[in-house]
């Protein structure tokens, strides 16, 4: 069923449309009855048609209601081999797609793979090293920074060094350079690259001309979202057809860092001036309250496009917001909430933060009331040791070029080829232009080498050809598992980490290899390329379990928005945290910030709970900083308070050395107007031992089973939760 502006948006099939589209207002369910409405109505051919997304969840979610508008079987559908199948995708994985194609009108070979941000970063520390820059002088990070921000605003090394104006910026170019030569040297790609190098290719007229013929209809969402380079991407496409279709709310851009261009969707009614604009404005997401109190917030903003959100739910609660002393006292209260929702009703709970940091204490306040939860964003399964380890032997079988995958896994497990031993090899590649696997063939003439060293590296050079002729028939689920017995990578595993450690690594191998074993109906050199694909465009907004499989989520808000709650909490809700300090000097960034609240207050359906601290320890020291601006901008209308003052023990407490007392249990509230004065804890860190029994405020008794000068490991409780503290300013107290 549609309602009048969704119906517009479907039937509008030729030509520029632009879609506006408000959190909540049914933008998926539009797409798709547009894409079932160009097949099955005006019979438009399938294939004609691309539609790019942001993040692998979505485009699953829309290549799944298409598929099932169209009647066609999802589970055994290729889409890029299909003959009546839309092609669906993220920027990316899409743009990948072209690559394979025409990556060698550019000088790459088709068969290259994807870097990580990781090995990225190793690179990039390499070339600094063999220039002798000085990493304390230039920052590596800062130095990928400025090569990622150059390529999205489709800038090479080349055009880079005309601009130089700095010392700093004379050492990026000299870096960039060297970096890009690099990556051809070794068939890869980075992330940014699979953008870029797409404009490229599409800059020569006969491919650029293949892709127009193929594709007659575009499909554009989050299109706020687009940096530069997407921007010119889409339009090179679109440039012959015209028939382009943009969905995007401008009251949602929140990536600036990321460096999209929220001009973009601004400039489309200019970019194509016979445009048609639809407005999708009715939410069915939220009540009206939370509808009401986001919209209040937004209008705030100078620089937006015209129009209400607007919703029939039903009215519901108000907005709570929760005023606490500090910091720990609105944890505990946001916790209590919490307890009290899980034990009234079966819904979803997202708690969301500005920044990741931000964690900490709502994860002890939870853990205290037994209150399980799941946090997103923090360290992400393809990073793990183990994960990356068998991606470095998939990557080097997959492209024999890659030689950070292969200084990666060429001494793991341990083979006795050290650092000098890979240098030696590598310097001879390089002089002789081929792979240090080509070399490996014949290291006897290598006179460098120890008869030892040679003796190692023969055997790895056995080890790669044997699983080389072993993917050729196999599938990649059963690769990996060759793998792990080829190298005897079990036995690796428990001598580094122990058995305990050793399990819960075992345990991802297996379900990366159950992963794997989706791949297993493709051809076996196909399945590899296409797993290693994937892998290499997963972001932090996919995952393989669904979110609402976790009652209590906790995340931040640019993580959080394609998503949505029953129930959510905004914490932290102070000036100069949020909005953050940073923001508070710049209009354009202040606006971006009022644009993430109102993102996260648009996540929830049915309550809202914004909470703050009136005092908070931070950087070392206290500060009270006034409720953001955002609450203020909340009609006291559609506000409930729930005010605390400082609580205080009427039965068992502890001192938390910071001249308040802290209950456990049967606490009361109670005003205190007389002034407090604070003071840091300052134990002495050579006092402490190994095996010393402690008293902590917030966790009561444990032992310390690890220390190093001020840092120690302490296991907290008979369920021996670890937890490092800085044990000159932890309030402990040893027993």
């Amino acid at each position: 069923m549609l309602n009048s502006e969704q119906k517009k948006a479907v039937e509008h099939t030729e030509w520029p449309l632009l879609i506006l589209a408000w959190a909540g207002a049914g933008k998926t369910h539009s797409l798709t009855e547009r894409v079932a409405y160009m097949v099955k109505t005006l019979w438009i051919a399938p294939t004609s048609i691309l539609c790019v997304t942001f993040t692998n969840k979505a485009a699953k979610e829309m290549r799944e209601r298409i598929a099932k508008t169209l009647w066609k079987d999802i589970e055994n559908l290729n889409m890029y081999r299909s003959s009546d199948f839309p092609l669906i995708g993220t920027f990316h994985a899409l743009w990948v797609y072209f690559l394979r194609l025409f990556i060698d009108r550019i000088g790459y070979e088709k068969s290259f793979t994807i870097l990580d941000e990781d090995d990225k970063l190793k690179i990039i520390k390499e070339i600094l090293d063999e220039k002798w820059i000085d990493t304390k002088e230039i920052n590596a990070r800062q130095v990928v920074y400025w090569i990622s921000t150059a390529k999205n605003l489709c800038i090479n090394a080349k055009m880079y060094s005309y601009n130089v104006k700095s010392y700093f910026e004379e050492k990026v170019s000299e870096v960039f350079e060297v970096y890009e030569k690099r990556l051809k040297e070794m068939n890869v790609l980075d992330f940014d690259d699979i953008l870029s190098k797409t404009s490229e290719i599409l800059d020569i007229p006969e491919v650029l001309e293949y892709f127009q013929n193929g594709f007659q209809y575009f499909m554009v969402d989050e299109y706020q979202d687009t940096n530069e380079t997407q921007y010119r991407i889409v339009n090179k496409l679109a440039s012959k057809s015209k028939n382009i279709c943009v969905v995007g709310d401008d009251w949602q851009g929140i990536y600036s860092w990321r460096w999209a261009n929220i001009q973009n969707i601004f400039n489309f009614q200019k970019d194509y001036k016979d445009c048609k604009v639809v407005k999708l404005e009715q939410n069915y997401r939220s009540t009206k309250s939370i509808i009401s109190g986001a919209n209040s917030v937004i209008k705030n903003n100078i620089g937006i496009l015209d129009k209400t959100l607007w919703t029939d739910n039903v009215e519901w609660e108000k907005i709570n917001i929760i005023e606490t002393f500090d910091e720990k006292q609105e944890c505990e209260k946001v916790a209590e909430e919490i307890r009290d929702i899980l034990d009234d009703r079966e819904e979803n709970i997202a708690v969301l933060y500005r920044t990741n940091g931000q964690s900490r204490l709502i994860e002890e306040a939870l853990l205290y009331k037994w209150i399980t939860y799941r946090v997103y964003g923090w360290v992400k399964f393809y990073e793990r040791k183990e994960i990356k380890d068998i991606l470095a032997y998939l990557r080097i079988l997959a492209n024999p070029n890659d030689v950070i995958s292969l200084k990666r896994i060429i001494n793991v497990p341990t083979r006795k080829i050290w650092a000098k031993s890979v240098q030696v090899l590598f310097n001879y590649a390089r002089n002789y232009a081929v792979t240090p696997l080509d070399i490996m063939d014949n290291v006897d003439e290598i006179t460098e080498l120890t008869p030892l060293a040679k003796k190692w590296v023969a055997t790895f050079n056995n080890i790669y050809k044997t699983l080389k002729e072993f993917a050729l028939t196999n599938t990649v689920d059963n690769i990996m598992k060759h793998i792990v017995k080829l190298i005897d990578y079990e036995a690796y595993l428990l001598d580094e980490y122990g058995s305990e450690e050793y399990e819960t690594k075992m345990d991802n191998v297996r379900e990366f290899r159950n992963m794997a074993s989706r791949y297993s109906w493709l051809e076996p050199t196909e399945a590899l390329s296409l797993f290693l694909e994937d892998v290499a465009l997963i972001t932090d907004a996919d995952t393989d379990k669904e979110w609402s499989s976790f009652k209590v989520s906790l995340m931040s808000i640019h993580l959080s928005k394609w998503l949505e709650f029953d129930n959510v909490f905004i914490v932290w809700a102070e000036e100069w945290l949020f909005p953050h300090s940073r923001s508070l000097l710049d209009t354009k960034q202040l606006e971006e910030e009022r644009r993430l609240m109102y993102v996260a207050m648009t996540r929830a359906k049915k309550h809202l709970f914004i909470s703050r601290a009136s005092e908070r320890f931070t950087f070392w020291s206290y500060s009270a900083n006034p409720p953001s601006r955002f609450i203020r901008e909340i009609p006291e209308e559609l506000i409930e308070r729930k005010q605390f003052q400082r609580t205080f023990a009427n039965n068992l407490s502890f001192s938390t050395g910071f001249g308040t007392k802290f209950s456990f249990e049967n606490s009361t509230e109670v005003t205190d107007n007389t002034p407090k004065i604070r003071t840091l804890i300052h134990n002495d860190p050579t006092s402490f031992a190994l095996g010393d029994r402690v008293n902590h405020v917030k966790f009561w008794v444990g032992t310390i089973v690890s220390i190093t000068w001020k840092m120690a490991d302490i296991a907290w409780g008979w369920w021996y939760w670890i937890k490092k503290m800085n044990i000159e300013i932890a309030p402990l107290e040893k027993l």
